[in-house]
């Protein structure tokens, strides 16, 4: 799949589904603080982190990362 990039893979397959929904959260709220500051870098960088937690939850879910975790059944995140 093109949709999701390298490091999303890298971190659907590295944490698992509550370490990347626990940090989804915490970006979140990193996303209202930066918008409450007005800081546009800071709020920039809290977008494309959380993003990158959202699109590694959404693959965890795809036909192409479960065929990978049958084949090599240790991962701990599958």
């Amino acid at each position: 799949m093109g949709f999701f990039n390298s490091k999303q893979k890298k971190m659907a397959k590295h944490c698992t589904r509550e370490q990347l929904q626990r940090g989804y959260h915490l970006s979140e709220q990193n996303l209202v603080e930066a918008s409450k500051s007005g800081d546009m870098k800071r709020l920039k960088n809290a977008m494309k982190q959380h993003g990158n937690f959202e699109y590694a939850l959404l693959y965890k879910n795809t036909p192409e990362y479960r065929k990978k975790c049958k084949k090599k059944t240790t991962y701990k995140g599958c």
